[in-house]
């Protein structure tokens, strides 16, 4: 496949697709469960894995599970109910998941899944704009950005907390970023690593949603929604006319 004219924006998701996603939230989700199940109850562990969505076994990322596509505030609130079950009071029980929370160092933990730079300035060489749509909050998303050497290149980017932009799959990331740059859908192509991105571009009504492996979905299950499914983001020259 090659796009059937060039996109006036690339929308790139963060965790999974630019950056490995297990590098960064693998070793973390593994540690907070820790810290709950130490500080209110062992017997929380295997609710907590299910509640992120992460095999107690295999340590796999479900692709639809609240680890990789759900807002961070979302996932809060989703553990601060089991943590009520287990004697911590309803006032109480999400400032301490907040406490333990301790999210992941966005600089340190940050590896990319390609040569970013040298992607972006080709990208914005053939006259392209480039935003990112993530699940992740704003202050790391900019964080991560800006440690990887491709903050200045980034036209947009639309995050979890942003007010009033419901999560994916719904259309909503795109749209805004569309707006602020002046540019209609159909003329932005969306790159991610779960079918939550490539529902989030279809719905939203892009030219074209691309896959990549590098995050928690294998092709056989992006290809399903994906119009192409590629290795990693670097790849996305081969798509352009």
């Amino acid at each position: 496949m090659q796009f059937p004219r060039r996109p006036s924006v690339v929308i790139f998701d963060k965790d999974g697709t630019l950056i490995d996603f297990v590098a960064m939230w693998g070793n973390w989700a593994e540690a907070f469960i820790a810290r709950v199940c130490s500080t209110v109850s062992a017997e929380l562990r295997l609710p907590l894995y299910e509640a992120i969505g992460m095999d107690p076994i295999t340590k796999k990322i479900q692709s639809d599970g609240a680890l990789a596509i759900a807002p961070e505030a979302t996932t809060q609130r989703a553990i601060a109910t089991l943590v009520q079950q287990h004697g911590v009071a309803p006032n109480d029980a999400l400032a301490l998941v907040q406490r333990l929370w301790q999210a992941p160092d966005p600089t340190a933990t940050a590896v990319p899944c390609a040569d970013l730079p040298a992607l972006f300035a080709w990208i914005r060489a053939d006259g392209c704009l480039i935003a990112v749509a993530t699940a992740d909050n704003r202050a790391p998303t900019q964080a991560t950005l800006q440690s990887l050497g491709i903050a200045h290149a980034i036209a947009a980017i639309a995050c979890a907390d942003d007010p009033g932009v419901a999560p994916k799959p719904a259309p909503d990331k795109i749209l805004v970023i569309c707006n602020a740059l002046a540019v209609h859908p159909r003329e932005a192509i969306m790159v991610g690593d779960t079918p939550s991105d490539m529902l989030m571009g279809k719905n939203a009504g892009v030219m074209a949603c691309v896959g990549v492996t590098t995050g928690v979905c294998q092709q056989p299950e992006l290809a399903v929604y994906a119009d192409v499914v590629l290795d990693n983001v670097g790849q996305l020259k081969l798509l352009w006319r």
